[in-house]
Order: C-alpha cells, then sequence, then structure tokens
C-alpha cells in the first residue's frame, strides 16, 4: 500500500465536498493509504445555486448542512477543520491556519472558489450568521418597492426573474446590463433572446447597452448607449434597493502572488496542478482556466484531479489532462420557469425547453441530490 498520503483539500463548497465524496465512495477507511482533511471556516456545506431562491423564501433546510455526516461512515478515512486557512508554507508543505494551528500535508488541493456580491456574499463564518444573512435579504426585497440590479449575467437575470415571479406586480424590478442582450457572448443569441422574453414577460423593466453607477444614496445614474450617431444619455434612477450582480473575483488573497495570474486567478497545468508546484492542484472558480465558471464544470474536472491525485499518492507523474467542455448553462428563470443551453455533437448549441430542465432539476434546482456529497 505503500506510506500514508495526507491530502488536505481548503475549501468545502461544491468541489470540494464533490471530490472528498470520490474518495469516500471508492476507500475504505481500513485500507486506505490516504487521510483527507477538509479545512472549511464555515460550519456548514452551502450549495449556491439555490442561495437565488433563498432571497425570495426561506429553503434553507434544504440546502444549508453541517459537515458533521461527510466522514460518518469512514471516520479513519479523514476529518474537518473548522478554521480559515491564510497561508501555505511550500517548503514544509504546511497549511498555516488563523488560530496558528499548522497542517501538513502529501498533497493539496485549493477549492475556495470566488468572492462576490450578493447574493452569494455569504458570511464566512458560523451557522446563525449565515441563515441571518439570509433573512437579512429577504426582510430587505419584502418590505422594499422599487428594486434596481445592476448587471444582467445569470446571476441578475435570475435573481431578477425570482423577485418578479414571487411578488407579480406588487415590485418594480429593474435591470441594467451592459450588452445588447442578457448573459455574455459566449451563449447563444437564441437562449439570451429566450431569457429577455422570460424577464420582458416577468414584467422586469429592461435598460440594455447601458452602465449603472450606484451612488450610494438610493439612487443609480445610467449611461444608455445611444443610436448610430447618437450621444450616450444619462439618467438618475431611483431605487429603494440595489443588488451589485456584476462578476466575482477568485478567493485568492491569501495566497503567493507567485501562483497568479494578472487577474489573481491560480495559474495551473493542463492536469490542473499549479505551474509552481506539482503538489498542490487549484480547481474550480480560483484557477486560470480559460472557461466560464460554473458548478456544472465540476463533472469534467473532479475526475481529473482525483485520477492525478491517485497517481500521486502511487508515486506516479500526474497525466490525465483537463479540456474545458463546450459551455452549458441551466437558468431558473422564477420558480415555474427555466432555461439554458447544451452543446451537441455535430449540432453546437441547443435551448433546453423549460419543461425539461424543470423535470430533471426538481423543486430546489437538485439540491437534495447535491447535499448527498455531505451525507445528507
Amino acid at each position: 500500500m505503500g506510506d500514508m498520503k495526507e491530502i488536505v483539500i481548503i475549501g468545502g463548497g461544491i468541489f470540494g465536498v464533490n471530490l472528498i465524496a470520490k474518495f469516500r465512495n471508492a476507500f475504505s477507511s481500513t485500507t486506505a493509504n490516504i487521510h483527507i482533511t477538509l479545512i472549511e471556516v464555515r460550519d456548514d456545506f452551502v450549495y449556491s445555486p439555490l442561495n437565488i431562491r433563498n432571497f425570495i423564501e426561506d429553503v434553507s433546510d434544504v440546502y444549508i448542512k453541517p459537515y458533521d455526516r461527510l466522514f460518518l461512515k469512514k471516520p479513519k478515512l479523514g476529518s474537518v477543520i473548522s478554521d480559515l486557512a491564510i497561508g501555505v508554507d511550500q517548503e514544509r508543505k504546511v497549511v498555516l491556519l488563523k488560530n496558528g494551528d499548522e497542517v501538513k500535508y502529501d498533497i493539496l488541493v485549493l477549492a475556495t472558489g470566488s468572492s462576490s456580491l450578493d447574493p452569494n456574499n455569504l458570511p464566512r463564518s458560523n451557522h446563525s450568521d449565515v441563515l441571518a444573512y439570509f433573512e437579512e435579504k429577504r426582510e430587505l426585497i419584502e418590505k422594499s418597492y422599487n428594486i434596481l440590479l445592476i448587471g444582467g449575467g445569470a446571476t441578475g437575470a435570475e435573481l431578477a426573474a425570482e423577485i418578479a415571479d414571487r411578488y407579480r406586480s406588487k415590485k418594480k424590478v429593474t435591470l441594467i446590463h451592459s450588452r445588447e442582450l442578457p448573459l455574455t457572448e459566449v451563449y447563444s443569441a437564441a437562449l439570451r433572446q429566450k431569457v429577455l422574453t422570460y424577464l420582458l414577460q416577468s414584467r422586469v423593466t429592461m435598460h440594455l447597452k447601458a452602465r449603472g453607477t450606484d451612488n450610494k444614496d438610493g439612487t443609480v445614474t445610467m449611461v444608455k448607449a445611444g443610436r448610430a450617431n447618437e450621444k450616450p444619455t444619462t439618467e438618475v434612477l431611483k431605487a429603494d434597493l440595489i443588488f451589485h450582480t456584476v462578476g466575482h473575483k477568485p478567493a485568492t488573497d491569501w495566497l503567493p502572488e507567485s501562483w497568479k495570474d494578472d487577474r489573481g486567478c491560480i495559474r495551473v497545468k493542463n492536469t490542473l496542478q499549479l505551474v509552481e508546484d506539482d503538489a498542490i492542484f487549484a480547481i474550480g472558480d480560483l484557477n486560470d482556466v480559460k472557461e466560464v465558471k460554473t458548478a456544472g464544470k465540476l463533472h469534467y474536472s473532479l475526475p481529473v484531479v482525483y485520477s492525478n491525485i491517485l497517481s500521486l499518492v502511487n508515486g506516479k507523474e500526474a497525466s490525465k489532462v483537463y479540456t474545458p467542455p463546450a459551455e452549458s448553462i441551466t437558468l431558473t428563470m422564477g420558480k415555474y420557469r427555466a432555461t439554458g443551453q447544451v452543446a451537441l455533437p455535430l449540432i453546437g448549441p441547443v435551448v433546453m425547453p423549460s419543461w425539461l430542465l424543470l423535470s430533471l432539476q426538481g423543486k430546489h434546482i437538485n439540491a437534495e441530490k447535491a447535499v448527498r456529497s455531505v451525507g445528507y
């Protein structure tokens, strides 16, 4: 079997816990030549695709689950450390924790994801604080009439649709987006037009080819591109509540600058090992792979990381290569509608019908299936 190898995974989000689940399903806790340590500052696993729905109605019990069952059936296989990782000492192969402790590793996996604004700006703390975060947002939405969102990517489009669908004509929902259609050009025009149609049907006021600046006084200055040979127009919009649903950045502030590109992403090889260190992997939102960062990518990246870790454990070189898949996406446009695209061989991107996506996702966007990765 060889020497026991210590695998340390930093980050208990979708990528981190699903990687652990692959090892848990494949290894016996009594004969395994590995031990896994998860380092995670939050008390709970949060299945992030349901965060937007949780802004509208309380579904916390469905998808926010503690890590107490992660190694329950195989306790010798791994353990969970509840603390914040603040650094990595490459030479000594240790992770530095906020409480002053150090955790030794043979193989390290970085899965800390990205830092975002609402609705994914959860506190990095205990269970009560996370629930309070969502409760506060629900109360703000409930008492606000005029709600404005800056950014019409996937998050902005879904949040606008959820609010409009829940409250119908009781609230005015406005979405400002810099492009001609929602989302970005990565996705097909047919999908983007479908998203726009759903938003308009939900009575969301759309301002396309426009940019918004939050003045921090309950107003947003909107600059809208003019038609051909016309100058841009400027308008000040009032709002009771403003959401900034624009982009995210990799959660890598605590890692060495030499590991990162100019965007702060961790530079990796096609094996998903760091350019700087073969004993360290980076998966999910924080690496520099040129792709749209979505939870669905785990079905492609986790087999690569899993196989390459096994190679290192057995004294071999990592050889499995990650190739980014064609872009696909699923969007919930309120509680009872969805859209998305999948890339089919020889055909290309195809827009999926709402009824099919809703039947595949179930009532809670596959949350019941997702929490199985932590033993629930």
